[in-house]
């Protein structure tokens, strides 16, 4: 996981300085712009020093699954009102105004989930939070629309911080793959940390190739997969994604 940082300047709207209590959470919000990029997203934060606004967040999750880090961790951001004192707010990006995160800006934020689960030592099952959950905005929207894709959500991160445990929904995935009569090994894709990134092309081949599963709108850009910069848990979500075009 990559991290780039474009911290804030201090100041009294988007980065007060103020020392953050203990993390207990971590809040997930849409940035409500559709179609903009994470840097922008970022220099609005810049700008409110200048226009008195306050609102910030630690991190802001890209449509290209860039992270840029604004605020540091233990300092406070402005993303949810009372819980700023004890919360990490990431800001996500979204191509339109359905709200929901594209493949690569979701696992991205998966990715960043499971590594500030793992330092603070939090359960994502209650430490990820909604910025609904803390003010009833309907942020981040798609996620308070679709209360099955947010518990998918917090599923997704739950089994990534625990790879060596039994994946049920990547091996019933697998096994249905299997049935429809598509020549796969379980055992070496029924498990994320069984994932072995080299055997990937071969297995896209398996499936039809990029341009069938940009079709089936089992993924939604090639470049991720062509340039190799894909990981374990983007598999994971391709191969449960292509089992359900199966019917």
């Amino acid at each position: 996981m990559q991290i780039q940082q474009a911290l804030l300047t201090t100041n009294p709207y988007s980065r007060p300085g103020t020392k953050i209590g203990k993390i207990t959470n971590i809040v997930i919000h849409w940035v409500g712009n559709a179609s903009s990029t994470a840097i922008a997203n970022r220099n609005y934060f810049e700008s409110l020093k200048d226009k008195k606004t306050y609102a910030s967040s630690h991190y802001i999750v890209g449509l290209q699954g860039e992270i840029i880090q604004c605020v540091p961790e233990n300092e406070v951001a402005y993303h949810a009102n009372q819980a700023n004192s004890y919360s990490i707010g990431i800001e996500n990006c979204h191509p339109d105004w359905n709200g929901e995160f594209n493949q690569m800006t979701y696992n991205s934020l998966i990715e960043l989930c499971v590594d500030i689960c793992k330092r603070y030592n939090l359960d994502p099952e209650v430490a990820l939070i909604r910025h609904y959950d803390v003010t009833k905005k309907q942020c981040p929207l798609y996620y308070v629309q679709h209360l099955d894709a947010w518990k998918k959500l917090k599923l997704d991160v739950k089994v990534a911080m625990n790879p060596s445990k039994e994946d049920t929904e990547l091996y019933e995935a697998c096994r249905k793959i299997i049935l429809s009569g598509i020549n796969l090994n379980i055992n070496q894709w029924k498990r994320l940390d069984l994932i072995k990134l080299n055997n990937v092309q071969a297995l896209l081949t398996k499936l039809g190739g990029l341009d069938k599963l940009v079709s089936l709108q089992v993924i939604g850009q090639k470049e991720l997969w062509l340039t190799g910069k894909y990981n374990a848990n983007h598999v994971r979500s391709l191969l449960i994604k292509y089992s359900k075009t199966l019917g």
